[in-house]
């Protein structure tokens, strides 16, 4: 399903191929994961997915993965190009497999191609143009092709989000004056890594006035009795997929104040009326336009976005507040079923002392949406 979805957007921008570093965009187009965080700094892996017809796997791990696909039709020994393994090697080797590549487009019937790159050394573009390639960007390809879910990702996404909330319940029930923030969110890492999860795209466990503005890691403040605590998942669990949820909670003994409670059922109101407005078959900015009215008082402090997609990470489309499109923005699409959405609500006063961050994960259905995402929120802040 995932490869066939990309080789119809290559098609569809008229690329002969694409050729892939990125780990997340790796594993979508080869169902292999290998070593990702040092691939996304210093990549020696790749994959050359031509139009039409089998891929070609350039890897340094050939041994250590096994069982590939059969639409990968060969496996090469992969090109070590960063300066960090190739040193001053780095321009020849880059040299040695333009050369290569450009025999996989002759293999396709061109002398040149026009080839889609998401992430690469500066030296493989060059070259590669100065054989008179046509290089583009494959960000957009690979994000119109994985936009939209099959039932076994839709069952991935579901796994990731069920590990996700055993962290969640980790949290809460961990929350207590004198442990750190870090200590804290380290309930979370430490789930995902024991159900066989993967990395996180950031670390997002605030309390207190670090909740406001939204947005800062985990640090070593420690939490006090009667404050906010907020938590952003960001991880990419089991299968790679990405489970993104929010939930705020206050630290006991001490209850809620009247303001914290304020704050909370904003942001409920916020959520509720997002989820029951979207689904498939409605226009982004129509979306846009017609959610949540963020009251002004909380306007400096809202979210970057109404809402986003969720997939190997957080994917597109990027939905803005209405009052942020520009006239000239030409992101404006259509939602289409099996999209799965993280629907986002962050409510603060500029001059207030904390935020509440909440947001929830559904997956689009024509004329509604469905939620994934099934922790409780808190009885005590909707008093």
């Amino acid at each position: 399903y995932r490869y066939e979805r990309l080789q119809q957007q290559i098609a569809r921008h008229r690329c002969d191929a694409a050729l892939l570093f990125s780990s997340m965009n790796l594993r979508y187009a080869s169902e292999t994961l290998y070593a990702a965080i040092t691939n996304m700094h210093s990549p020696t892996r790749a994959i050359f997915v031509p139009a039409e017809g089998k891929a070609t796997l350039f890897d340094s791990a050939s041994e250590i993965i096994n069982d590939l696909p059969d639409y990968i039709g060969e496996q090469r020994e992969s090109v070590k190009l960063p300066y960090f393994i190739a040193g001053d090697q780095s321009r020849k080797r880059t040299a040695h497999w333009v050369n290569e590549l450009t025999d996989l487009v002759r293999q396709l019937g061109a002398q040149v191609g026009r080839i889609a790159i998401d992430t690469a050394e500066p030296e493989l573009v060059l070259r590669l143009q100065e054989a008179g390639h046509r290089v583009v960007n494959a960000e957009r390809i690979v994000e119109r092709a994985s936009a939209v879910k099959s039932d076994d990702e839709l069952a991935c996404i579901a796994a990731s989000i069920s590990v996700a909330e055993r962290g969640l319940t980790r949290i809460r029930e961990n929350i207590q004056p004198g442990v750190t923030e870090r200590e804290l969110w380290a309930q979370l890492a430490f789930e995902n890594a024991a159900q066989g999860g993967h990395w996180f795209e950031y670390a997002i466990l605030v309390s207190g006035v670090r909740t406001n503005p939204w947005g800062r890691e985990c640090s070593d403040k420690v939490i006090e009795s009667g404050e906010l605590v907020g938590v952003d998942t960001g991880m990419i669990g089991p299968h790679g997929y990405c489970a993104d949820i929010s939930r705020s909670f206050v630290c006991s003994p001490a209850k809620p104040t009247r303001e914290q409670k304020r704050l909370y059922q904003y942001a409920m109101e916020n959520l509720a009326f997002n989820i029951d407005l979207i689904q498939a078959g409605m226009g982004f900015f129509e979306f846009a336009e017609r959610s949540w009215a963020v009251p002004e008082e909380f306007r400096q402090r809202r979210y970057n976005s109404v809402a986003h997609g969720v997939g190997m990470g957080n994917e597109w489309p990027h939905i803005p507040f209405v009052d942020e499109w520009e006239a000239d923005d030409q992101r404006d699409g259509v939602f289409e079923e099996n999209m799965v959405m993280a629907i986002e609500s962050c409510i603060g006063r500029e001059d207030g002392s904390e935020c509440v961050k909440l947001e929830e994960m559904v997956v689009l259905k024509q004329g509604t949406c469905q939620l994934l995402s099934s922790f409780p929120f808190e009885s005590i802040l909707m008093e």
